[in-house]
């Protein structure tokens, strides 16, 4: 009985995005293959292949050798004079398509494709705390008319008609569906982070942050200010998607 090389996710993390180059890890998790009764241990070498679709026309390839610690890897790849992602009314709302094949000798391969985006957004330290409605969008001065909260109920309605307006997940993690239209729309949402003090909050939220990175509509991560449990999370936050922010003050922060 044989049973080939499985992939259970691949992720793509930006770690600096200019206008004229951007690095990304693309991590992946395999899942344990098994031959007969016998599990492949979590460690051992793969053959991976990265290709790079730009909405441009753009295509880079290259592969890697890459050794496995817990069934997981990754491979760091560059793209020069990047096409970055945009609000609306700032530019366009550029996509890539990373895929990522895995094989392992004796035991086939395994592909998968995920779409992300390479923004850069910060807070606007120069202007000082009083213009928190505007952020630096690819260092670019982006102000917001309204902050529009999106409930669990809310998730699944019309997004705003254009990039003025940033939207504040609450209560909840957004959907795939709602960040996904967020990308095509040029929509800029911040996720806030839901706290249970009796859950396992790191876990979840690292299950979360891996869904959600790619998508180049989150601007960052509102955590508030809930003790040392959001001091934990927002460190954690941090570790696991460094390039974004972490908010702990934030326009209308009364209503997250």
């Amino acid at each position: 009985m044989h049973h080939g090389v499985r992939l259970e996710s691949i992720r793509p993390l930006v770690r600096y995005v200019d206008r004229d180059q951007a690095v990304i890890d693309a991590h992946f998790t395999t899942l344990p293959a098994v031959t007969g009764s016998i599990s492949q241990p979590p460690g051992g070498a793969v053959d991976v292949q990265i290709e790079i679709d730009g909405s441009d026309g753009f295509h880079d390839e290259g592969s890697a050798r890459v050794q496995l610690t817990d069934h997981s890897g990754s491979v760091r790849f560059e793209i020069v004079r990047p096409q970055r992602w945009w609000p609306a009314g700032m530019g366009e709302q550029a996509l890539y398509t990373l895929s990522v094949t895995v094989q392992e000798p004796g035991l086939g391969y395994a592909e998968q494709s995920v779409t992300f985006g390479l923004t850069s957004v910060r807070r606007d330290r120069v202007l000082g705390e009083e213009f928190d409605e505007s952020l630096l969008v690819n260092g670019r001065i982006c102000d917001f008319d309204s902050v529009v909260v999106i409930d669990r109920t809310d998730a699944n309605q019309l997004l705003p008609a254009t990039g003025e307006s940033l939207l504040l997940v609450r209560d909840h993690f957004g959907p795939e569906l709602l960040y996904d239209a967020a990308d095509r729309a040029g929509i800029l949402l911040v996720q806030c982070v839901p706290i249970d003090p009796e859950a396992q909050v790191e876990s979840s939220v690292a299950a979360q942050v891996s869904r959600l990175s790619s998508h180049p509509s989150l601007a960052g991560y509102f955590v508030g200010h809930l003790g040392a449990l959001s001091d934990r999370v927002a460190e954690a936050l941090r570790q696991i998607d460094p390039t974004r922010m972490v908010f702990r003050r934030f326009p209308l922060a009364e209503v997250a």
